[in-house]
């Protein structure tokens, strides 16, 4: 489980760095670029810790412990958030009214997946890796909403189209896929 959770913390710490004044101080000792350059290493090196973590954690019994066991409803009720929360995220390309009406398109979608994702999966390492998502899509919607990220446009019905058509065809691949991707069947 270590890895997991150094992946998680490297992952989101740098996420959180970026909405800190520090991020200005960075940016101003090594420049734009340097900094994206550095960010986005760092990103990737939390995100595949996370991942060989959250593969490792899974043959850990202290990791596979139970947090809590999800209902029986659960699973049908995650597809359906599962497909909001894409096409929610598919939302934040265009210029529509569900990026209008959420005004945080990526942290509320990752939000809504997180949340999906915690109803059907009670396991320690799957509580920290979906908490963990949650914990930082709730955090990065109030920075934001606080920073004043809000969209100002006039809203235009084909965006709102895009987004759902987007989120149908990404949720219908992972559905497909989810158990040769992630190990675990949701058809």
């Amino acid at each position: 489980m270590t890895t997991l959770i150094i992946g998680l913390a490297m992952f989101f710490g740098i996420h959180v760095l970026t909405s800190t004044p520090l991020r200005a101080v960075l940016v101003g000792a090594v420049g734009e670029n340097p900094y994206k350059g550095v960010f986005s290493v760092l990103s990737f090196a939390g995100l595949g810790l996370i991942i060989w973590g959250f593969v490792l954690a899974r043959a850990m019994p202290e990791a596979t412990a139970l947090v809590f066991t999800s209902p029986a409803w659960s699973k049908p009720v995650t597809s359906a958030l599962i497909l909001v929360g894409l096409i929610i995220i598919g939302s934040g390309h265009g210029k529509g009214y569900i990026r209008k009406i959420v005004k945080q398109p990526m942290s509320v979608g990752i939000g809504v997946w997180a949340i999906a994702h915690l109803l059907s999966n009670g396991h320690l390492n799957e509580v920290m890796l979906f908490g963990s998502f949650l914990a930082y899509a709730v955090y990065d919607f109030v920075v934001s909403t606080l920073k004043g990220k809000v969209p100002t446009y006039d809203p235009e019905l084909k965006a709102d189209i895009k987004a759902i058509v987007l989120g149908v065809i990404i949720f219908a691949v992972l559905l497909f896929f989810h158990a040769t991707l992630f190990g675990v069947s949701v058809i």
